[in-house]
């Protein structure tokens, strides 16, 4: 059973690869599986290809392909054409700055040969120093029971059949490379083609402890593009008048449940109402044609 994972190394995240790379010897591997990771690395960080090297256990293949741009879209583009060229069963998305649970890579398989979909996502924890961002990041991610169909999953953990790549042709959208959500979109698109993505809570990734994340600041600007990029999202998988529409629709709900749930006395509900204000205004700010200087 051959497995292609898909993970791109960023300068940005340097500090992180060796334990990235740690979890990664640690996996649980049955003796079925042949597992070859992608790493997408840019042209001039020969570092890494040493590193990686020199630290990843000598029972895991890997290859390495050099990206000649700084964009996260294209390099995962890299990825696609690679492996549709090839002959596999399973492929999926990680991210550099995350640390993989050992019995990650089982419980998907489990998951996608006992359910039927055709795409598994999973949970991200964060590893935090201040307890009082832990109920920042709750907001942020998903809530989703185990075995749920959902339209998208994130590639900061996402296994999915080699079908999926092979057939349907979907890209991430170079678009969004400095707006993010080019995964969010990517996903959504393939659920529109009528590919099945189910959650699969048992398996998890950690994201690692990043200082400059625990700071107020950090999280409204992470709310403001979860606004501005949902309306490029939004138009691209309806089109333009349906998707004007929705877009509208959102902005007005979002303002709505900001205002509902900022009278209910309870601290992360106050806060609940601050981050869907900002979404709003990232909204408004995207029907102007915000343009975002980069990611965040």
């Amino acid at each position: 059973m051959k497995i292609f994972l898909c993970i791109l190394i960023s300068k940005k995240n340097e500090k992180f690869l060796q334990s990235l790379l740690k979890s990664l010897n640690s996996l649980k591997i049955n003796v079925n599986i042949r597992l070859n990771l992608i790493f997408i690395i840019q042209n001039k960080n020969h570092f890494f290809e040493k590193f990686i090297k020199k630290k990843l256990s000598k029972k895991i293949k890997y290859k390495i392909i050099k990206s000649s741009k700084n964009s996260i879209p294209f390099s995962r583009n890299l990825y696609l054409t690679y492996v549709r060229k090839k002959a596999f069963k399973y492929g999926g998305f990680l991210d550099d700055d995350c640390i993989i649970d050992k019995r990650w890579l089982v419980n998907m398989i489990k998951f996608i040969q006992s359910n039927k979909c055709d795409i598994v996502g999973g949970p991200q924890k964060h590893i935090i120093k201040k307890k009082k961002f832990k109920i920042f990041f709750d907001l942020i991610e998903p809530k989703r029971k185990n075995g749920k169909i959902v339209d998208w999953v994130a590639t900061n953990n996402s296994f999915f059949k080699s079908k999926v790549i092979k057939d349907s042709k979907v890209n991430f959208d170079e678009q969004l490379t400095n707006y993010g959500g080019s995964d969010q979109l990517f996903f959504k698109l393939l659920s529109k083609k009528k590919y099945i993505i189910k959650w699969n809570s048992n398996s998890l990734v950690y994201e690692n402890y990043q200082v400059n994340r625990e700071k107020n600041k950090w999280f409204f600007k992470r709310n403001l593009r979860y606004g501005y990029s949902g309306n490029i999202i939004d138009l691209k998988c309806y089109g333009k008048f349906l998707g004007i529409f929705i877009i509208f629709l959102k902005v007005i709900f979002l303002i709505i449940q900001s205002i509902i749930v900022i009278c209910i006395p309870f601290h992360s509900y106050r806060l609940k109402s601050f981050f869907c204000a900002v979404r709003a205004l990232g909204r408004i700010l995207g029907i102007f044609n915000y343009n975002p200087k980069k990611y965040i």
